[in-house]
């Protein structure tokens, strides 16, 4: 856990204030057989007081239940080692033209780009 405060998430804010790194954060490795190394961080926010994750260390299935925000939702980053994904085209536009691209749990986001 990565204690911080708790700045609103939404893309208005996101111009006055760092709250990918100010923000209370909880963050995992995974190590996974098709993108190496990744990290999903999840990021409080201002109605969101509180991160869950239920397990440490561990193997996981794809699709099980991680955690959960306490009160509300907010945001959740993942990062990849370089060239290690090819993300959808939607992605790439939108980050472009600074736009937030909502995700539904099991949407895909990209491809693997190793073999």
């Amino acid at each position: 856990f990565i204690r911080g405060r708790l700045h609103t998430v939404q893309p208005a804010a996101l111009g006055s204030r760092r709250v990918f790194t100010e923000n209370c954060r909880e963050y995992t490795v995974i190590e996974t057989a098709h993108f190496g190394l990744a990290v999903q961080c999840e990021v409080g926010a201002m109605m969101v007081g509180r991160i869950v994750n239920y397990k440490g260390a561990g193997e996981v299935k794809r699709g099980e239940e991680k955690g959960k925000f306490e009160f509300g939702g907010s945001t959740i980053i993942v990062l990849t080692q370089k060239g290690a994904v090819l993300p959808d085209e939607e992605f790439l536009k939108n980050t472009a033209e600074e736009k937030e691209t909502k995700v539904k749990c099991g949407e895909r986001i990209g491809v693997a780009a190793r073999g």
